[in-house]
């Protein structure tokens, strides 16, 4: 009796063991990040822009930023000054300055926000102009846009 009470426990062992072995294929990510580039482009009109500071917040989406490279060749082609710990945060204040004589006017990209983004919607940024100066240090009037 002892033995067959030996045996059905065993039988009994090997089955829990075995149905707790199997391997669970893990569910597909719905939330796969992807990364995209975005463009700070500033407006100066007919003004020379040599100076500039703009706060950019994330508004809808998820983002995460992770990266911030410069604009377009010349002034403002170094990437701009920034706080490194605010990547970690969905705001970024970001500025430059160019004492030079070749100074661009008009529609300027002057850095380039590279984002992780979650999830399937695309994400939307607001920027407002904090200051923009002239090379004389004056203030000028600009718009800030961010876009894809």
């Amino acid at each position: 009796m002892k033995r067959a009470l030996a045996i059905v426990a065993l039988l009994a062992l090997t089955v829990l063991v075995l149905a707790g072995s199997r391997t669970v294929a893990p569910a597909p990510a719905q939330d796969e990040p992807r990364f995209a580039a975005y463009d700070v482009c500033i407006d100066s009109g007919s003004a020379p822009l040599a100076a500039w500071q703009v706060e950019i917040v994330a508004s809808s989406g998820r983002a995460k930023l992770v990266g911030v490279e410069g604009g377009d060749a010349g002034a403002f082609a170094a990437p701009p000054y920034y706080d490194p710990k605010a990547l970690m945060s969905e705001r970024i204040v970001l500025a430059a300055f160019d004492t030079g004589s070749a100074l661009p006017s008009g529609r300027t990209r002057v850095a380039r926000l590279h984002v992780e983004v979650q999830g399937a919607a695309e994400p939307r940024f607001e920027a407002r102009v904090v200051a923009a100066a002239s090379r004389d240090g004056r203030t000028i009037d600009v718009s800030v846009e961010v876009r894809p």
